[in-house]
């Protein structure tokens, strides 16, 4: 699976509150890349994986992010923009579902 389809599938997770399925497949695939010795791909992963336990804020995450170094997606041709809608993606869910991983609260739904 690339990263692409990775990114969007831990985006789809976290708006639609299934934070254990976002959470798997973003360590999952942080594994694969350790054994594959992609260095940046693997510390793009643990920036996510640090965002959902709290220890990475949104602005932390733009601010790794828009480095160029961690754009390891070939098939986007603004990354900038991209990096922007992630991050939003995650502030987003975050404040929705109240995570700070393994906590999280996936069916709230009081501020619709």
């Amino acid at each position: 699976m690339n990263t692409e389809d990775v990114i969007e599938i831990f985006k789809t997770s976290l708006v639609n509150g299934d934070v254990n399925n976002a959470y798997k497949i973003v360590e999952r695939n942080r594994k694969i890349y350790t054994k594959r010795g992609l260095k940046t791909a693997e510390e793009f992963m643990q920036y996510l994986i640090d965002a959902l336990k709290g220890d990475k804020t949104p602005d932390d995450l733009y601010n790794i992010f828009s480095d160029e170094k961690y754009n390891i997606f070939p098939y986007i041709h603004d990354y900038k923009g991209y990096v922007f809608n992630l991050v939003d993606t995650i502030l987003y869910s975050i404040n929705r579902y109240n995570i700070k991983y393994p906590s999280f609260d996936g069916k709230r739904c009081g501020d619709i």
